[in-house]
């Protein structure tokens, strides 16, 4: 329940902090970037607990769970996989892949906790 909280807020804060940025044409800072790292960190930490629990024989009440659970890993290599010379559309497509994580997060947490 911690992992999944923190994959929430932290890839929430990462989100909206860098659509600010890429809408004020600021810079990212490093403490952004360690937001970012954050957020990524968390998500991993989330999937391999999911896998974790789920190899020790815990199930989720609905199948969907293991879908939502893992879209946001996938959701990161997305955006790795698309970043660009563009740094500017490299900071929007990490943000919106940070609110997508979050909302996944969320999603998952309502089809039921194992």
């Amino acid at each position: 329940m911690i992992v999944g909280i923190l994959v929430v807020a932290v890839n929430l804060a990462a989100g909206v902090w860098g659509l600010v940025l890429w809408r004020g044409a600021g810079v990212p800072s490093r403490a952004y970037a360690q937001v970012l790292a954050a957020s990524h960190t968390v998500i991993l930490a989330q999937a391999i607990f999911g896998l974790y629990m789920l190899a020790g024989g815990n199930r989720a009440s609905q199948q969907l769970h293991y879908v939502y659970g893992l879209l946001p890993a996938g959701a990161m290599a997305f955006a790795y996989s698309a970043r660009t010379s563009d740094q500017r559309r490299n900071l929007l497509v990490f943000a919106i892949v940070a609110l997508v994580a979050a909302a996944l997060a969320v999603r998952a947490y309502t089809t039921g906790p194992a």
